[in-house]
């Protein structure tokens, strides 16, 4: 008896939370630049909506950067929180301020001083198709962190789903 009751709570819980739609699944197709190194970055989001304005972001990501001087390939990967504020919106599209904090870490093959830190991240998106629950867009980033070579811009399409 109880285990029925415990599988009915659940289920009315889980069907209540995400038919409020507050979740949503993404990712980010985008390149990223480092100084003269340049790649090709893949970002998956997990987010979830505060109210009509704010959203809060969980990601990952990963890069594979080329050295064209050095004739070098390496990783990059970050993961990041980020809060999404949207100041502009229309009925079909919305421009969403961002600002977080990431994790980042570089590949061995860099040979940097420390190779994993913290940064900040600055940024921009356009969202268009709100009407419907898939959303899609444009995206630029801008992670400062004093452990990189340089500044980080990652620029791409963005594809989001409201569960």
């Amino acid at each position: 008896m109880k285990t029925r009751l415990f599988i009915i709570v659940l289920s009315l819980f889980n069907s209540i939370l995400f038919a409020q739609s507050k979740f949503t699944l993404g990712f980010d197709l985008s390149e990223q630049f480092m100084q003269k190194d340049v790649g090709l970055n893949i970002e998956g989001l997990l987010g979830y909506n505060l109210n009509s304005d704010i959203t809060l972001v969980l990601s990952a990501s990963n890069a594979t950067m080329e050295n064209k001087d050095l004739d070098l390939k390496y990783k990059l990967d970050k993961y990041a929180f980020h809060v999404n504020y949207d100041f502009g919106k229309s009925e079909a599209s919305k421009l969403e301020s961002i600002f977080g904090f990431s994790y980042v870490n570089f590949d061995k093959k860099l040979e940097l001083e420390d190779d994993n830190g913290l940064g900040i991240d600055l940024g921009v998106q356009v969202l268009f198709g709100l009407k419907s629950k898939l959303h899609y867009g444009l995206r630029i980033v801008s992670t400062y962190s004093s452990i990189a070579p340089g500044g980080i811009l990652n620029a791409g399409a963005i594809f989001k789903y409201n569960l």
